[in-house]
């Protein structure tokens, strides 16, 4: 939407007529573009899943640098890694999820990542116009349901709103992002500008579709009308306060019902406090050398006794004639992948069916995603971090324990006996 500088003429409201059938040579080019499309979000998904798997070794073995008491110029340079690969893994996160067409599912969301996420993906066009952007977000948000795909794209959409009015007024200037609690049912997000602000007599027109006033070929006034859709659907309102000194847009939002959703909210990647656990033995599935061997040494810290391989039948072969109290796989090997590791466990009755954790670098994609919410077992995005794998790995070894009475499950009596055997 282009605001006039003040003085500036009348600006030329324009709309869009209904446009006629496209013609044969038109269906040919949009199925190409389509075709196009479909084929880039193949290719942006595997990119993504190889560059997920160097991200979680680096991200994983900087956090044990870090843990290893240091030098102070030692411990500034491993966290320098640290946070330059989980940048990276952002990046990629958000690419995966511009590739993926999922279908709208609700869920609850940190407001704030929406709009981390959204920045992301503008920052390289936020440098280069000279836009600086300057964020607020509340600590402590609630949660709201929604789904994050449809809000980021409404968040995006106010971004470059305010980008194009800062570039089409004056060339460059400042981006305010807010988000704070209104009451103990509703959140607010403010996006606003410090350019023209938007002319007094179209305000009340901005959300229709296809109005605009932008030049031909810049926008087809659905950026805004897109935004009120979606915010609509989530049960909240978008209103614009306008002013001289620029325009903000609010988008308000309910709150998700439950204390439980407004302590975790403003979270961006906690992790609970970790409760060790008895030693135990575990089986490592992961084609990856270098995740293998960050797995390995994290939970050989933890005390575990850790088997690793490569293969997934190499895997089955091996859990066949010893014991283990868990198995850690990835889910996507060649040859046999872990949903047919899974299945081959279910098979031949093994208990391990139930006492294993997947490790996946695309949680996004549909067969993934349906395998995951079928069999309900749990599992860990690439790239995670150490306290992640830990917690995802004590939490199911405390209900294995619990569900054997509090007895020492098979693996870790087997480990036992082969540590008496050797003693003796």
């Amino acid at each position: 939407m282009r605001r006039a500088a003040p003085g500036a003429a009348e600006p030329e409201l324009r709309f869009t007529a209904e446009a006629p059938p496209p013609q044969p040579d038109e269906f040919q080019s949009k199925l190409l573009q389509t075709e196009k499309m479909a084929a880039l979000g193949r290719m942006v998904s595997g990119i993504a899943h190889e560059l997920n798997n160097p991200l979680t070794a680096i991200m994983g073995y900087a956090q044990l640098l870090l843990s290893h008491g240091l030098r102070q110029d030692q411990l500034v340079e491993a966290r320098r890694v640290f946070q330059e690969a989980e940048r990276a893994s952002r990046i990629v996160k958000n690419l995966l999820y511009f590739a993926r067409e999922k279908n709208p599912e609700r869920t609850c969301v940190n407001l704030n990542e929406i709009v981390e996420r959204a920045l992301a993906l503008r920052s390289y066009e936020l440098r280069v116009q000279n836009n600086a952007v300057e964020c607020d977000l509340a600590p402590n948000l609630p949660q709201t349901l929604a789904d994050p795909h449809q809000l980021q794209q409404a968040v995006l959409n106010l971004v470059m709103n305010a980008e194009q009015a800062l570039v089409l007024s004056r060339g460059k200037g400042t981006i305010s992002i807010r988000t704070r609690t209104k009451s103990e049912k509703r959140i607010a997000l403010e996006i606003a500008d410090d350019g023209p602000g938007v002319p007094k007599e179209i305000a009340p027109r901005i959300f229709e579709p296809f109005f605009t006033t932008k030049p031909p070929g810049i926008g087809t006034g659905l950026g805004l009308s897109i935004v009120y859709g979606i915010v609509q659907q989530h049960d909240g309102e978008v209103t614009l306060e306008n002013s001289a000194g620029g325009a903000r847009f609010v988008i308000d939002l309910p709150v998700v019902a439950g204390q439980d959703a407004v302590e975790n909210g403003g979270k961006t990647r906690g992790v609970a406090a970790i409760v060790r656990v008895p030693s135990r033995r575990i089986m490592v599935v992961e084609d990856e050398p270098t995740i293998a061997q960050l797995v390995v040494d994290v939970l050989r810290e933890e005390g575990h006794h850790v088997d690793a391989v490569l293969d997934s039948q190499e895997g089955l072969a091996q859990i066949s004639h010893a014991s283990y109290d868990l198995v850690i796989c990835d889910l996507r090997m060649p040859r046999l992948d872990g949903p047919a590791f899974y299945d081959s466990l279910v098979r031949s009755g093994s208990p391990l069916a139930d006492r294993i954790i997947f490790i996946t670098g695309d949680t996004l994609a549909p067969r993934t995603a349906q395998f995951l919410q079928v069999s309900g077992l749990p599992f860990l995005a690439k790239p995670f971090l150490v306290q992640e794998l830990m917690l995802v790995v004590n939490q199911k070894l405390r209900a294995i324990h619990d569900a054997d009475g509090g007895e020492a499950t098979d693996g870790a009596k087997t480990e036992k006996a082969r540590t008496m055997s050797r003693k003796a």
